[in-house]
């Protein structure tokens, strides 16, 4: 990850990385709505200066107003599609990183 600096360089990649992000998987074919809306929904939560975004899954779905399932569905379906990772802290919210499938060859 990439550490900010006097003039917010990172952090603006990062928002642009953001923007194609959000671009690449409303084109995504195979992508369901579901998926998109959640993952759409933690990349505007994300910051330029950690680049990530920290929720529990009851917290996302409470704040979407969708079940925890609908939210387990779609991180898995994002997961899966290569397009996020999750970390995950034992007794801490996961974090949530958005990864362009060609950022990493």
């Amino acid at each position: 990850m990439l550490k900010r600096n006097d003039r917010g360089e990172a952090a603006a990649a990062f928002y642009d990385k953001r923007r194609k992000w959000l671009d690449f998987t409303c084109e995504m074919s195979g992508l369901s709505d579901r998926a998109f809306r959640v993952g759409h929904w933690l990349a505007k939560k994300m910051n330029g200066d950690d680049q990530c975004c920290w929720y529990t899954q009851a917290q996302i779905a409470k704040l979407m107003g969708k079940s925890q399932d609908y939210v387990i569905r779609a991180v898995a379906e994002l997961v899966d599609a290569g397009v996020m990772l999750v970390v995950k802290d034992h007794r801490r919210p996961n974090r949530y990183y958005i990864r362009l499938p060609f950022d990493f060859g």
